[in-house]
């Protein structure tokens, strides 16, 4: 794996309060859980592959918060369902993917390729404005804007989503659909993307 850091520097093991000092507060703002240490970037990010794995390689997979003062673009997936790392990017956010479980993830605006996912627990994914084709909610606390995407509730019926497991089955493919919940099944659902294969049913 060939892992680039566009960096004023190689990236800093800080404390939680030592990073927080560095930007002015912006940390204890977000985050709402405890964290002892932060992998603290300065500067714009350059990564191949999937995040988490490109982060193993620079000996950040202990790591409590991953902060990125500037840009961060990631060739492969940002996928964060366990508790840490979290995330914070102060520049722009690209990826294929941004998806999050039980992670806290702040980010300003960002680009996804396929789409945008949040999955149930007790994460936060918050972002400002997003480009992504897909936004996929299982009843997480996802707050972000994206204008243009499609919206689908994975979770519920009752919402304002375009899609909701009332009508999922109904207008996508079956090779992505959980007959039994009426509900997408992500990882089918990214694999067609990849693929370029069609995901609904029509258009």
């Amino acid at each position: 794996m060939v892992v680039g850091v566009n960096a004023a520097a190689s990236p800093e093991r800080l404390a939680f309060a030592d990073a927080d000092a560095r930007l002015d507060g912006s940390l204890s703002v977000c985050f709402q859980g405890d964290y002892d240490t932060v992998l603290f970037f300065d500067g714009d990010v350059v990564l191949s592959g999937d995040f988490l794995e490109a982060l193993t390689e620079l000996g950040g997979q202990e790591t409590g918060i991953v902060v990125i003062t500037g840009d961060l673009t990631v060739s492969g997936r940002i996928a964060l369902y366990d508790n840490t790392p979290g995330l914070y990017v102060e520049g722009t956010t690209r990826a294929e993917t941004l998806e999050g479980g039980d992670a806290e993830i702040y980010i300003q605006d960002g680009v996804f390729t396929h789409l945008v996912y949040g999955y149930y627990n007790h994460g936060i994914l918050e972002a400002g404005r997003v480009e992504t084709p897909w936004v996929i909610n299982s009843d997480h606390d996802l707050r972000i804007t994206a204008p243009g995407a499609r919206h689908v509730d994975n979770h519920g019926s009752f919402s304002d989503a375009e899609f909701t497991r009332d009508n999922i089955a109904e207008w996508f493919v079956p090779e992505v659909v959980d007959p039994d919940y009426g509900s997408i099944v992500v990882e089918r659902f990214l694999d067609r993307l990849r693929a370029g294969l069609p995901v609904r049913s029509w258009a």
